[in-house]
């Protein structure tokens, strides 16, 4: 067995160029003990190892997933890319490694720390998914909608096609300001970009008006005798309330 060296790997933050990651893995003496996107980086004693993008290694790898693991395992592991975490590529890189060795019968070995890190992650990442489903709220500009949200987890790929759909005759922004990402539909074109710097259109008078009769009907309706602030945050989080209009002056 070949001696390996410990390095942190660092890749371009894409699918293709985490799987370019693996490869480098198995046909080099590297031993990522951290593997990390460039945006991503921190001081570390280790070295650093820049992971170029390759298609070709890309295919190559993911072909191997697919036929020595599943066809599911690929689409699971893109998905686990969205979480939040600074170690979940790593963990990704070992449940490669082992599924290998394992095949489809990886994703049952809840005991193995690698894999209860990524269904805990992919879990926590379909729940937020679900949650702005249901509590992204749009305002009007000109001639465009704009929400603003922040998730935890990188969901604007995930909630992009429902919101679509929904709205297909609207031109509309979905702004993840917690990870700079925006969704742009135009009804012909449907495209996820990162922004990291981007200038917001301000709230028309008229859209006030509108926020404000939305929160007077939702404060009208409320139940007295029911409030219950707990079993609320169970539903719809603090953290999320400054992007409500119902949710203003809350507490």
């Amino acid at each position: 067995m070949r001696q390996r060296t410990d390095v942190i790997f660092v890749y371009d933050g894409t699918f293709d160029g985490f799987l370019c990651c693996v490869h480098e893995y198995y046909y080099s003496s590297f031993n990522p003990v951290e593997i990390v996107s460039e945006d991503n980086i921190e001081t570390s004693f280790y070295q650093f190892v820049t992971i170029e993008t390759d298609r070709y290694k890309a295919d190559k790898v993911s072909r191997a997933i697919e036929e020595k693991i599943s066809p599911y395992t690929v689409g699971f592991l893109q998905e686990c890319l969205l979480c939040y975490g600074r170690e979940k590529e790593y963990h990704m890189l070992w449940y490669i490694i082992k599924g290998f060795k394992k095949g489809a019968g990886i994703y049952q070995l809840v005991e193995d720390s690698d894999v209860m890190y990524l269904r805990r992650a992919h879990r926590h990442l379909k729940r937020e998914k679900h949650l702005y489903l249901g509590i992204t709220r749009f305002y009007k500009a000109n001639d465009a909608y704009i929400a603003v949200i922040k998730p935890q987890n990188k969901i604007v790929p995930l909630i992009a096609y429902h919101f679509s759909q929904r709205f297909a005759n609207q031109n509309f922004m979905i702004y993840d300001a917690a990870n700079k990402q925006a969704f742009l539909y135009n009804q012909k074109q449907a495209t996820v970009v990162q922004a990291d710097n981007i200038e917001l259109p301000a709230v028309e008078e008229d859209e006030k008006d509108m926020q404000r009769l939305w929160k007077l009907f939702y404060d009208t309706i409320a139940i007295k005798e029911r409030y219950n602030p707990r079993c609320r945050m169970n539903f719809m989080p603090k953290r999320t309330w400054d992007l409500l209009p119902e949710m203003q002056n809350c507490k």
